[in-house]
C-alpha cells in the first residue's frame, strides 16, 4: 500500500482565517465551534479541490489504486475534521494524524496506525508527500520520501527563504498540475519514487565536529533577562506570569511571523478563556527595552572590542521558519548598541548565518528530558564561507538563544567554534539569554527542572 499524504493548512484550503486561533488552547477548541457554524469560513485555492481529493479516496476504495489519501498535519485533529466537513473532503477521521510537529513527525506510529486496519497484506510501503511549507518537505526528506511543494500559497514576502530551499522533489503552481504528478505516480509508482537523499551539510558547504571524536568545550558564563518560570501560572507572582506570557506568546511564536511585521512592531494576536482575542507584547520593543540589561551585563564582564553575535540556530533549517527571530535580534542590537552616545568601548559584530541547522532535530521537550549535545553536534554545523569571512581581530563571541535551561545547545555552539577553529583559541565565548528557567524553589534538581519546562513548553 502506497500513502499520498496530504497537508491541510495553506495547502488543501486556505485557512488563512483560522491561523490566529492555532495559538492557544482555547482558541483551538473555539476555531472548532466557530468552523462548524460557519461563523468563521475558510476557501479552497481551487474550485474542484474537493472533488478531486474525494476521487482519490474512491479510487482506493474501490480498488482501482492502492494510495490511499491521508492528512498529516500540525494543526489539531478536531480542527483538521471541522475544515474538510466544511467543504465536503471525504477523508475519515482515522485518516487524519493531527498535531504531528512536523519535520519531525512519529511516522513510525502512523504507519502502525494504519496497518492496525488491515486495509491490505502488506501495510505501507512507499510515501508521497504533498505540502505548502519547508517543514512538509523536510519531513519528506526524514522518511525518505519525494514531495511536492505546491506554491500556490507562497508569498516570497512572507518568509526569510523560499520553501525551495528544502529542495522538493516537484514544485506546482495550480491543480491540475498536481493532479498530472500524483496520476504518475499512480501509473508508475516505482519510476516516480525513485528519491535520491539530499545530504544538506555537503549541500549548503557546512561543516561540523566529528561526534565520534571530539572535546566538549563550554561558555564562560550564560547572561540572561529574566527567569523564566515554567509553573508561572500556578503561582500569584506577576513577574513570573508576565514573563510566562513573553516566552509563550511573543518569543516563541515570533519565528512564525513575518519579518515585516515584527520590524514593523505590529503585536500578535491570541485567543484567551474569556472569548476574546488579546495582544501580546511587541518583540521589537522588548528588544528595545532589554538591551540595557545585556549593556549592563557586557560591562560586568569586561567584554570590549569587537565582539561578534552569533544566533543559536532553531531546532530545524531556517527556511522552516518565517523568520529567524535571534538573528533578528542580534541585528537590531548590533545597529542600536553601536549607535549609542556616548560610544560603547565595543562594537557589536552580527553575520547572519554564521552557524546552521542541515537536519531537523526533535524538540528538547519532545525527547522526554534528553539534553544530548551529540544530538546538537551532529545537527548543526558552520558555514564553511561564512567561516572564511568572519571579520579579523574579533575580541570575544556571543551566542544569543532565547531560553536556557540546561546550556547545552550554547555549550554546543561553544564546542563547534573551539573543535573547528571558528575563531582563536584564546577569544572568550560567552551565552546570552533573554529567559534562564528558573525554580523558586531551591532543592528542586536540573532533571526535574527540565522535565517541568518540557511539560510546560508541549502543553503551549
Amino acid at each position: 500500500m502506497k500513502l499520498l499524504i496530504f497537508d491541510l493548512d495553506l495547502t488543501l484550503v486556505n485557512t488563512t482565517n483560522c491561523q490566529d486561533y492555532l495559538k492557544t488552547a482555547a482558541g483551538r477548541e473555539q476555531i472548532v465551534t466557530l468552523l462548524n457554524t460557519r461563523e468563521v469560513a475558510t476557501s479552497l485555492y481551487f474550485p474542484d479541490t474537493a472533488e478531486y481529493i474525494n476521487s482519490l479516496v474512491a479510487r482506493f476504495e474501490s480498488g482501482e489504486t492502492d494510495a490511499l489519501p491521508i492528512i498529516v498535519s500540525d494543526s489539531p485533529k478536531p480542527y483538521c475534521e471541522a475544515v474538510l466537513a466544511q467543504h465536503g473532503i471525504n477523508i475519515n477521521s482515522e485518516y487524519i494524524f493531527g498535531s504531528s510537529h512536523k519535520p519531525c513527525v512519529k511516522i513510525e506510529e502512523i504507519y502502525a496506525t494504519i496497518d492496525s486496519y488491515c486495509l491490505d497484506e502488506l501495510g505501507p510501503e512507499k510515501s508521497l508527500v504533498i505540502g505548502d511549507s519547508a517543514r512538509d518537505i523536510h519531513f519528506a526528506h526524514i522518511i525518505g520520501s519525494p514531495s511536492i511543494w505546491t506554491a500556490w500559497s507562497y508569498i516570497e514576502s512572507d518568509y526569510m527563504f523560499s520553501p525551495k530551499s528544502a529542495i522538493p522533489t516537484y514544485d506546482v503552481s495550480n491543480l491540475n498540475q498536481l493532479k498530472n504528478l500524483v496520476e504518475s505516480y499512480l501509473s508508475d509508482w516505482e519510476k516516480a519514487c525513485e528519491y535520491q537523499k539530499i545530504d544538506f551539510k555537503k549541500h549548503w558547504k557546512i561543516e561540523s565536529v566529528n561526534i565520534d571524536n571530539f572535546t566538549q568545550h563550554q561558555v564562560e558564563d550564560i547572561g540572561f533577562v529574566k527567569h523564566y518560570v515554567p509553573e508561572a501560572l500556578n503561582t500569584n507572582n506577576q513577574e513570573y506570569i508576565s514573563t510566562f506570557f513573553e516566552v509563550h506568546w511573543m518569543m516563541k511564536p515570533a519565528k512564525d511571523v513575518r519579518k515585516s511585521d515584527l520590524w514593523n512592531n505590529t503585536p500578535q494576536q491570541f485567543f484567551t478563556k474569556n472569548g476574546q482575542f488579546t495582544k501580546a507584547n511587541r518583540l521589537m520593543s522588548a528588544a528595545g527595552s532589554y538591551k540595557h540589561q545585556f549593556m549592563e551585563w557586557l560591562d560586568q564582564k569586561g567584554i570590549t572590542g569587537k565582539v561578534l553575535l552569533v544566533p543559536v540556530p532553531s531546532s530545524v533549517p531556517a527556511e522552516c521558519n518565517r523568520t529567524h527571530t535571534m538573528n533578528l535580534i542580534a541585528q537590531w542590537w548590533t545597529n542600536w548598541l553601536n549607535e549609542t552616545t556616548p560610544k560603547p568601548n565595543y562594537e557589536l559584530v552580527h553575520q547572519e548565518l554564521v552557524v546552521e541547522r542541515f537536519q531537523p532535530k526533535e524538540p528538547s521537550h519532545r525527547t522526554n528530558g534528553e539534553r544530548s549535545i551529540e544530538v546538537q553536534l551532529s545537527t548543526m554545523g558552520v558555514f564553511t564561507e561564512a567561516k572564511s569571512e568572519l571579520v579579523d581581530d574579533i575580541s570575544s563571541v556571543i551566542f544569543l538563544d532565547d531560553v536556557a535551561t540546561s546550556g547545552q545547545s550554547i555549550n554546543a555552539m561553544a564546542t563547534i567554534f573551539r573543535e573547528l577553529g571558528v575563531v582563536h583559541h584564546d577569544i572568550p565565548l560567552f551565552g546570552y539569554v533573554w529567559f534562564k528557567t528558573h525554580h523558586p524553589t531551591p532543592d528542586i534538581n536540573l532533571d526535574e527542572l527540565i522535565a517541568l519546562a518540557d511539560r510546560v513548553a508541549a502543553e503551549n
